[in-house]
């Protein structure tokens, strides 16, 4: 057997690999988050995504969504995902928030803020974006890599995070 060949066969058998550990989390999530936890049709997610759910949140998410690695949701509101939806790498997905009065004494202590958050369908989400509560993503809509989403975006955009970079001189 030629070296092509074992190399597209090993591919191949880490494939099935992958698809049968995404099945198990599946499986494992529902029995553990119940009816807070929903999942459509042909949905996959990669190794080494994490789903957080407390006994007030719920995440639903639609057919055909695919999460890559190391994608993570945590809920204690309502998470929202429509049907073909794409996760990038490490994409972080929040539906709540810590209060930011230091008046109120430690952060740690204080109540969260419960919002629910909203991806409607066909959205491509890029690697390393981070997504806040209380927004609404439209259909159609294309998240670029390294984006911090704060704001709802409308249906058929493309959505790019401009920074600005600084260089310093070390030493200065």
């Amino acid at each position: 057997m030629s070296f092509i060949v074992r190399k597209k066969m090993s591919e191949y058998l880490i494939k099935i690999i992958n698809r049968v550990i995404g099945i198990l989390k599946i499986l494992c999530w529902k029995i553990l988050y119940g009816s807070r936890f929903h999942s459509g049709k042909m949905t996959f997610f990669y190794p080494g995504c994490h789903l957080m759910i407390e006994k007030t949140g719920s995440i639903n998410i639609g057919d055909n969504c695919f999460f890559n690695r190391d994608c993570s949701m945590t809920s204690l509101g309502e998470i929202n995902i429509g049907n073909d939806c794409i996760f990038g790498e490490n994409v972080k997905i929040y539906d709540h928030n810590h209060r930011t009065d230091a008046t109120k004494g430690p952060f740690r202590k204080q109540v969260m803020l419960l919002d629910e958050l909203k991806l409607d369908l066909n959205v491509w989400i890029g690697s390393d974006v981070l997504i806040l509560p209380n927004i609404r993503i439209g259909d159609n809509v294309i998240i670029a890599a390294g984006a911090i989403v704060t704001k709802d975006i409308p249906d058929n955009v493309t959505y790019i995070q401009k920074r600005n970079s600084v260089e310093v001189p070390n030493g200065k």
